[in-house]
């Protein structure tokens, strides 16, 4: 019987390592005391993050 399993590669740790923020860091929105986990690189919580729409070539968004 042949062996029949299928190979890969591991992605390599450059394309994936993260460094972790500080430990309690919270949302800077005034009110706001939700706590921020060490790997949001972002400084606010889900819910008052400033809405970014990217830029879209050739597309015309409707309002």
């Amino acid at each position: 019987m042949a062996d029949r399993s299928v190979g890969g590669y591991r992605a390599s740790s450059a394309e994936r390592s993260r460094i972790p923020g500080a430990h309690g860091r919270v949302c800077l929105e005034s009110g706001c005391g939700t706590r921020l986990s060490i790997y949001n690189e972002l400084d606010y919580c889900a819910v008052h993050q400033p809405m970014v729409f990217p830029r879209m070539r050739g597309v015309i968004l409707d309002d």
